[in-house]
């Protein structure tokens, strides 16, 4: 019997793991902070604009990805020498919103969607 406890102990707390909350902001259909640039992929599989712009706010700027859309999509950042910056917002269906506080400097970035046939997912970020 007390085996059979033991045993029970690891699964019990790997479903409590599950319940936790995710990252800032991150969900589905979650709200977004009022200061956040709001990055949408719309169908035909493209951005909702050609142009965005960010102002950091305590030295970080806040992105929203948002889906409006029935494919997945991701977001990346690239720099003037075509670096990723490690900025990286996933969502996977529609209505699902991820949002996350980036430390970046000002500049234009290039805002990509990395998934394979998504190449013509392409904007401009300016951070001021």
């Amino acid at each position: 019997m007390k085996f059979r406890t033991l045993v029970a102990v690891p699964f019990v707390a790997l479903s409590l793991v599950g319940c936790g909350s995710g990252g800032s902001g991150s969900g589905s259909g979650g709200t977004t902070p009022a200061n956040a640039t709001v990055i949408t992929a719309i169908e035909g599989i493209a951005w909702d604009a050609k142009t965005y712009t960010a102002t950091p706010v305590n030295g970080k700027i806040t992105l929203a990805l948002r889906n409006n859309s029935s494919l997945p999509h991701n977001l990346h950042l690239l720099n003037a020498e075509n670096v990723d910056q490690g900025v990286a917002l996933d969502v996977k269906g529609r209505n699902d919103v991820h949002t996350l506080d980036y430390s970046l400097p000002a500049g234009v970035y290039k805002v990509i969607c990395t998934i394979a046939g998504h190449g013509n997912m392409k904007a401009t970020l300016t951070i001021t």
